[in-house]
Order: C-alpha cells, then sequence, then structure tokens
C-alpha cells in the first residue's frame, strides 16, 4: 500500500496534486489544517491490515465510524451533517468504518476464488462490493467533494469569523444598511454564541434611536409635519389634534394647512377639524400663515399639515422655508414612511436637512414588511423620534415612539418574512415535484 501526504494552500490544490501524483484512484484518507495549509493524506493500492495500522497510529485522523468528516475538520467551516448525508448516500450504506472498506478492497483483490468462497459460506454476494464497485462510488464522492469546494473560498472563510458574518447577515436582514450593520457587528468580539451576540447587537442598536417620550401632546406648541406625498401627514395631524382634545379639551388647540395642491386635502383636515369642534385656516403663503399663527396665538397646540411632494421638487422645500420665514417658534417633524425605499427616505431628510428638524415621526408601520431602512435613517440621521403610525384608525392607532416596541417589532417582521420565502420556496418545490 501506498500512502502520501500533500501539504497544500487549499483543499483544492491539494486534491489536484492528489489526483496528479496517485491516479483517479486514490483515496482520501483525511484532511486537516496545518498552520494555515490543508494537509490531506491520500492512499492507493492498500489492504486490510496497512490501513487498520495506519489508523491506529495516526490520532489525528481517527475519525470514528466511517468517512464523517473526511478530507475536511472543523476548522473548514464546511457543513458536516451535509456532508455526511451525501457520503453516506454515496457509498449506499449507513455505517461504513474505514476498516470495513479496506477488508471490502481486500476481498475485492482475491476476485473469483474470493467470492466462490463468500458463496459457499450462503453469504449474499451483493453484501459485499467489488473493487469497481467501490471506485465509481469514491469517484462519485470525490466529485462531490471537488464541486463543494470550487465553490467555497477557503481563504475567505478563514480570514472571516463565521459569528461575525452570521451576525452581519442577521442584521442586514433587518433592512439595516451596511454602514450600520458593519459598525454594530464590529464592535463584538469575534468568538461567541450568535445568539448572544444577537441579543447584544439589538441592545446596541437601541441604544443608536433616540425617543421624545409624549412631550408634544404633554407641552403643546406649534408643530409642522413636512414630508413627501402620501406619507399620512395629515391622518397623523388629526390623530394629534383628536389626543390632543381628549386631554386638554378642544379650546387649547387648533389646526393650518398650507396645502393648496392636493385635491380634498383641505376639506379631509376640515372634515376632522368639524369632528374635533376645532378651528381649521388655510393659509396658501407666508403672510397668510403669519396672520393664521396670530389669530391662534392664544391656543396652546397648533398643528400645521404642509403639502405632499416628491422629495426632488423644488416647492417642498420651498413650503419649509415659509415656516421658517413668519417668525415664530414651529417645530417641523418630518413623516417617514415604514414602506418606503431606504434612498427615497434619505432624500427627504436631506432636502430640509436634519439641522432643521426638531424630529421625526414614523407611520404605516402596519403595511410594512420592514422596519430598517427607516430605523436606519433615523440613526443616521440623528433625529429623535415623536410618534408611530400604526394604522389608519383616529385616534387610536398611534403612540409616542418606545425604542423596545420599534426593535421587537423590526424583527418581529424579519421573522415573518423568512418564514414566508420559506413557505414560497416550499410551494415552488412542491410545484415542481407535481409537474415532474
Amino acid at each position: 500500500m501506498k500512502i502520501k501526504r500533500f501539504l497544500d494552500k487549499d483543499s483544492r490544490s491539494a486534491m489536484a496534486r492528489v489526483r496528479a501524483e496517485m491516479g483517479g484512484d486514490a483515496v482520501i484518507l483525511s484532511s486537516k489544517n496545518v498552520n494555515g495549509q490543508v494537509e490531506l493524506v491520500a492512499a492507493m493500492d492498500f489492504d486490510e491490515k496497512a490501513l487498520d495500522n495506519h489508523l491506529d497510529n495516526s490520532s489525528d485522523t481517527a475519525y470514528g465510524t466511517g468517512y464523517e468528516g473526511v478530507g475536511l475538520d472543523e476548522n473548514t467551516g464546511f457543513e458536516g451533517d451535509r456532508l455526511e448525508s451525501h457520503l453516506m448516500h454515496s457509498l449506499g450504506a449507513t455505517s461504513l468504518s474505514a476498516g470495513s472498506a479496506g477488508r471490502s478492497q481486500q476481498s475485492s483483490k482475491q476476485g473469483q476464488a474470493s467470492q466462490e468462497h463468500l458463496s459457499q459460506e450462503h453469504m449474499p454476494q451483493e453484501q459485499s462490493p467489488t473493487l469497481t464497485d467501490l471506485q465509481r462510488e469514491l469517484g462519485n464522492l470525490r466529485g462531490m467533494l471537488e464541486s463543494e469546494l470550487a465553490q467555497l473560498s477557503w481563504k475567505d472563510m478563514a480570514d472571516r469569523p463565521s459569528v461575525k458574518a452570521a451576525l452581519y447577515n442577521r442584521l442586514s436582514k433587518l433592512g439595516l444598511s451596511r454602514a450600520i450593520c458593519g459598525a454594530i457587528s464590529d464592535k463584538l468580539p469575534a468568538k461567541g454564541d450568535l445568539e448572544s451576540h444577537w441579543k447584544k447587537a439589538l441592545v446596541m442598536l437601541a441604544r443608536r434611536l433616540k425617543v421624545m417620550g409624549d412631550s408634544i401632546l404633554n407641552d403643546g406648541g406649534i408643530v409642522a409635519l413636512v414630508g413627501s406625498t402620501g406619507v399620512g401627514k395629515t391622518t397623523t395631524i388629526a390623530k394629534l389634534a383628536a389626543r390632543f382634545v381628549m386631554r386638554h379639551g378642544t379650546k387649547q388647540v387648533a389646526l393650518i394647512t398650507t396645502d393648496c395642491y392636493r385635491i380634498g386635502g383641505q376639506e379631509q383636515l376640515e372634515t376632522f377639524a368639524n369632528y374635533l369642534g376645532i378651528p381649521m385656516i388655510v393659509a396658501t403663503d407666508g403672510p397668510e400663515l403669519k396672520a393664521a399663527l396670530d389669530q391662534l396665538s392664544s391656543r396652546k397646540m397648533v398643528l400645521i399639515d404642509t403639502a405632499g411632494m416628491s422629495q426632488r421638487d423644488v416647492r417642498l422645500y420651498e413650503q419649509f422655508a415659509t415656516l421658517k420665514s413668519v417668525g415664530y417658534d414651529i417645530d417641523a417633524y418630518v413623516v417617514l414612511s415604514a414602506t418606503a425605499q431606504q434612498g427615497s427616505l434619505n432624500e427627504v431628510v436631506q432636502v430640509f436637512g436634519k439641522q432643521q428638524l426638531a424630529g421625526a415621526m414614523i407611520t404605516k408601520v402596519d403595511e410594512s414588511s420592514s422596519l430598517g431602512a427607516v430605523l436606519d435613517v433615523v440613526v443616521k440621521n440623528d433625529l429623535k423620534l415623536g410618534y408611530v403610525s400604526t394604522g389608519q384608525k383616529v385616534p387610536e392607532d398611534i403612540m409616542p415612539a418606545r425604542v423596545e416596541y420599534l426593535i421587537a417589532k423590526a424583527v418581529e417582521l424579519m421573522e415573518m418574512e423568512a418564514q414566508l420565502t420559506e413557505s414560497k420556496h416550499n410551494n415552488d418545490r412542491n410545484n415542481r415535484s407535481v409537474a415532474v
């Protein structure tokens, strides 16, 4: 029997050397990492006694029963269970030890005489694989291993800690940007339990979120909601107004709208005002807005609804500039839809400038499949969160922003999305099976 040790930079290169020097009939006995390189031990023309002696004298390559872990060890990051499953399927047995493999080879070499001896002992011939059968099965196994190795970058897997990679991947599934995923995962140690790291990562994310509590409805003031079209500014205004009426009465709150572009916008807000029994004034420019604020100066809370436009429409910023030009201390909050894309949300904030904003409010949480994008924008721009809208009901579906709710909701949506994806894949597989 010829046994030889091969040391190379990676498994693919080592196996190529085995094939070149020992031929296609060589059998891989073991594999392990040695000082950043891969060591393969291969054999050919082996017999039972020599193979058993080699295994007994090589504690590093003793894998217990069967070829479980053939060609790989725990340092490679390879999926051992999947490899073992493939191996058992290829060999067509539930358990096949290295010793029994050697015995099968030796029996094969004895040829017809050995087979006749087995027949005389009433042993089924099918249970003793011939050399050709064993070589074919080992060739199949070798092909599968080479296919797996071709798809893996061993150097990258060795250089990148698997726990950090898994954590980064899970954070990205929340919908967070690369910058925040990297910033969080880089602050955690390279080794450790993934679930423990995940909890710490969520705590780190939570600490980056700033919330205001219920200060707007408690303290009042002049509050304007700004943002692009269709994000729910008018409905949020109605909810805040209704909540304020419930706490302070109808004499303490009023509404102003500067929306002269959207058909039905003024009528919608006027309907809410009439229902609550509070005044609503239309102000289409700076002088009208100043006059309205002068008229409502005795009110504890004045809520201003602005027209929604594309974040790339210059008139959106012009409205914002009008709010700042009337001489009143107006707190402008950008309204961010949880259903919007991250790029669009960033553009909206950039239009107004994060320094000019008092904070942000999140809407359409009930319609979103992910909260990561909107939370990412809030964190990046260091915006304080005022309120979160979770539906269309007035005034029920609004609450002060709470960090624990936002994080829990983000994780819940991520898990729901993963379940939907898995269900879709299962359905697709079932449909393909039926079609076949």
